[in-house]
């Protein structure tokens, strides 16, 4: 224990002043965010004070009875996760003698968050300076502090996927582990982060997804991964069974072993292997078609079309699409379609239901959704 542990000054008022002694020392610049206001009697409270504070004018300012109290302060963690990052950073350097030049600057302003694991960007401890820390024999001591600072157990790196088939995630782990098992919006998702992808930034449209009333219908998820839309459509959308196909034999585990723990597995099959070829035993058998690819899942349109029920169905096509070009893509994609259905000998009208605009996925480039609805002609 600190034998001198810190004191601050305090403003002490009633309580029943408190808003408006909050909002004035706020004003003139003299609370000190970083303390815990102290209650000094049951209707009393004070709040701390930063050096600047003038103490002969503090009640000219607040405009009420005030005294002056010097304590032990007790110190907050700063709501904000940036600052206790810095603040986690800051204190490892100064603790090893080490200079913040070239570190601060660059810490990452964003993160994505898989329940215990924080996964930071690309290249966030890739400057001169941070190569030079990552070298430190002590650096296991700064990862923890980050992680600690995120409110996480684990920390790794996010690195672009990997251009192979099962379209591979390349994390770099810090510390912990990366076998994750998290809540996002009532679904439980489990699998391992350094094997495989997740979208954290698709939750919009996960979330429009589960929405839809799928009572009663059989669906196929094309590019099932680890349940992105597999799982919304058993858990919320009340599908009566999903056909899932996927690849990547650590995105299956994962997508099983959340079905599981979503009480969804006995509604579920999963088709393992090259999609190409697993579809092409689902002709005919869906009620609705979810093509979740990026940058296009074009090569099994066909093959999606044809696992439609001869009673039609619906088509959600994924497309990273530039802007300029949206209508014109919406039109071909249509006529593409339809043109499909006279190939296959499919007597139906494909129209648009719906064009979802899910995200930015670079400069003048969106993600989107297109609901394609195709409807038998008599």
């Amino acid at each position: 224990m600190d034998p001198h542990p810190p004191v601050a000054r305090f403003a002490v008022v009633q309580r029943t002043n408190g808003g408006r002694v909050h909002r004035s020392l706020k004003t003139q610049g003299w609370l000190a965010s970083r303390i815990e206001t102290v209650t000094v009697e049951p209707d009393h409270v004070g709040f701390p004070l930063t050096e600047a504070a003038e103490e002969e004018r503090l009640e000219a300012v607040l405009g009420v009875p005030t005294r002056l109290l010097v304590q032990e302060a007790m110190h907050r963690d700063p709501v904000d996760p940036h600052a206790r990052l810095q603040n986690a950073v800051s204190a490892w350097l100064s603790e090893h003698g080490m200079e913040a030049e070239g570190l601060l600057e660059h810490l990452p302003k964003k993160w994505e968050r898989l329940g215990d694991l924080v996964l930071l960007p690309a290249g966030a401890t890739s400057t001169p300076a941070w190569l030079g820390v990552r070298r430190h024999p002590d650096v296991q001591a700064l990862w923890m502090a980050m992680a600690s600072s995120l409110q996480a157990t684990s920390l790794g790196i996010q690195n672009p996927i990997a251009n192979d088939t099962y379209r591979s995630s390349q994390v770099e782990m810090l510390l912990g582990t990366p076998s994750v098992c998290f809540l996002d919006h009532g679904i439980t998702y489990a699998f391992d982060a350094s094997k495989v992808m997740f979208s954290s930034g698709n939750v919009t449209e996960r979330r429009r997804i589960g929405g839809l009333d799928m009572t009663g219908e059989t669906v196929i998820d094309a590019y099932a991964g680890v349940g992105y839309y597999t799982l919304p459509m058993l858990v919320h959308g009340n599908a009566r069974h999903v056909h899932a196909c996927e690849i990547n034999p650590a995105s299956i585990t994962g997508l099983r072993t959340a079905a599981k723990l979503n009480g969804v597995e006995q509604r579920l099959t999963v088709h393992e292997g090259d999609n190409a070829e697993t579809l092409q035993a689902l002709k005919g058998v869906a009620d609705r078609c979810h093509l979740g690819l990026l940058p296009s899942s074009e090569p099994v349109w066909a093959a999606c079309l044809a696992a439609l029920k001869p009673t039609g169905g619906v088509l959600h096509v994924h497309m990273n699409v530039e802007e300029e070009h949206l209508e014109a893509w919406k039109n071909g994609t249509v006529e593409r379609f339809q043109h499909l259905a006279e190939i296959q000998g499919r007597r139906a009208v494909v129209t648009v239901d719906h064009l979802e605009k899910v995200k930015w996925f670079a400069p003048r480039v969106r993600h989107v959704v297109l609901d394609v609805r195709v409807q038998p002609v008599p």
